[in-house]
């Protein structure tokens, strides 16, 4: 989805570029003169290979727990890759920490960084204690127990694992006095690694097929807990066959006043009608669709959150309607969770789907923290059709025209997220 084809950012280095990543120095190729040029005479070689890594791995995809994985990658590990929790916060099956001594000879594998106290002090939005005549900073295993006496004067001071006496500091760098201090200036970054750690070690991975391990082997070495499958292309008559879908109609059996406008129209009937409606259409493309609730039952958010985490489908669609204290209020938006970036770009087709159907007011789509999107471990959106407390909305949704219209929009923004075409159902 960061594909300019998708609208997605594309490549900030090169505009013609087709695919970018987001590793640290721009991966993206554009052309075959560029690659050329890059590679000189090695060209012909190198790109012989490259075709018989794609003729090898044509129609294979990795897969954990039966769903596909994000293949991330990333330089030199430095000796070792990293669990996802460390740096996305939440664990990954198939992002488990290996040890890697494959990238040891590689030139990313230890670099050396100068910087500045002060840049430091600015980037990190701290302030490093100074030194003066009479202190200075323990610095582990170059200065340390330091002993002075009452006026300041440094008595005795342990520098690189040896003691001093104020004094002999004095005469051996050339001081004015026995009392002083120090300021580092700079500090010396010893770096090991390059990238963030998570997934495949590019480096380690070109090792080892140096050593004649397969991609297969190498595949299962960074990524755990995966397989490797061959897929088969896509079915025209279902194009979501194998993709799984928990759709939640909001509310269900005990309501207030705000789930229910001035007309008499409730939501949880509402809600519970284009669930329905949106099921057949994604069962007819070949998905499975799973319903929270089926009836009009009142149904716990944990319950919910259970199930869907019980289920693990590929997205999570909750449907609502919204409602204000004042009745002039209109219009569509959606919710997703924060760094939900999937969540984030299906509420927005979904939303740019409904209003382009139903006219109605693009409120957007918006970061949220509710508790169906932070407790469910899958991408999930909220979809705020329309407005209850709006008389107008109101009358809309008490139409089922209106509502199976709904259902075919959230049905088009789903298809517009995976970048397919649509059944024309009847």
């Amino acid at each position: 989805r960061n594909l300019s084809m998708f609208d997605g950012q594309g490549c900030c280095g090169n505009i013609e570029a087709d695919v970018c990543t987001s590793m640290k120095g721009c991966d993206c190729i554009s052309g075959m003169d560029l690659l050329k040029e890059a590679l000189k005479d090695r060209f012909d070689e190198c790109w012989s290979l490259a075709q018989r890594a794609v003729d090898d791995t044509k129609g294979m995809i990795i897969k954990c727990g039966g769903k596909p994985i994000k293949a991330e990658y990333h330089l030199a590990c430095g000796g070792g890759t990293q669990n996802s929790e460390d740096v996305y916060g939440n664990s990954v099956m198939y992002f488990r920490k290996v040890l890697c001594n494959y990238c040891r000879g590689s030139l990313y594998y230890e670099n050396i960084v100068d910087i500045p106290v002060k840049e430091i002090e600015d980037k990190l939005h701290v302030k490093c204690s100074n030194g003066s005549p009479v202190s200075g900073p323990k610095i582990e295993g170059m200065i340390d127990e330091i002993e002075r006496e009452e006026t300041g004067r440094v008595r005795k001071i342990k520098i690189g694992g040896k003691y001093f006496t104020g004094n002999e500091i004095k005469e051996l760098l050339g001081l004015n006095s026995s009392r002083f201090g120090w300021d580092p200036l700079v500090l010396r970054f010893r770096v090991r690694g390059t990238g963030n750690g998570i997934g495949m070690c590019l480096y380690g991975a070109d090792s080892m097929a140096r050593e004649g391990r397969s991609y297969f082997d190498i595949l299962k070495y960074y990524y755990t807990n995966i397989d490797i499958e061959k897929i088969d292309l896509v079915n025209d008559e279902k194009p979501l066959e194998g993709r799984i879908f928990v759709i939640d109609p909001g509310h269900g059996g005990v309501y207030s006043d705000e789930e229910k406008g001035l007309l008499g129209v409730r939501e949880s009937e509402v809600n519970l009608y284009i669930a329905k409606k949106l099921r057949g259409y994604l069962e007819q493309s070949g998905a499975k669709a799973i319903l929270t609730r089926t009836d009009d039952v009142e149904m716990s958010l944990p319950a919910r959150v259970e199930m869907v985490n019980s289920i693990r489908p590929n997205f999570l669609i909750s449907i609502h309607q919204n409602w204000f204290y004042t009745s002039g209020i209109s219009g569509t938006e959606a919710f997703f969770y924060r760094g939900d970036k999937d969540g984030e770009n299906m509420s927005r087709m979904i939303v740019d789907n409904i209003v382009k159907s139903l006219g109605t007011v693009n409120r957007g789509s918006k970061y949220a923290d509710l508790y169906l999107l932070r407790e469910s471990k899958i991408s999930s959106v909220v979809v705020e059709c329309m407005y209850l407390s709006n008389p107008l909305e109101e009358k809309k949704l008490s139409d089922e025209k209106v509502k199976d219209e709904i259902a075919r929009a959230i049905y088009q923004g789903i298809m517009d997220y995976y970048g397919l075409e649509p059944k024309k159902h009847k």
